[in-house]
């Protein structure tokens, strides 16, 4: 598994842009694949997806290939990824 980050700088562009800017948090496998995914919001709201719950009315899981390189962002541990779950 792989684990990274993404920050997002722009709110969000709905009646929830007062959330802030977020910070993204995926679990990947090795083909790519977001399996859970964490929006940690400046505003302290949070959002978490994976295969039991692929969306709702915040937003939904990404689909398709993602890597670190796509997104510009961090590595992390499991345990960091897995204290926020």
């Amino acid at each position: 598994m792989n684990y990274f980050t993404q920050f997002w700088d722009e709110n969000r562009d709905d009646e929830y842009a007062s959330w802030g800017t977020s910070t993204w948090y995926f679990e990947t496998n090795d083909a790519d694949e977001v399996l859970k995914q964490i929006t940690v919001y400046k505003s302290g709201k949070s959002t978490k997806y994976n295969e039991d719950n692929l969306e709702d009315e915040f937003g939904g899981l990404c689909e398709g290939a993602l890597t670190i390189d796509d997104c510009d962002g961090d590595v992390i541990t499991k345990e960091e990824f897995y204290t926020l779950w």
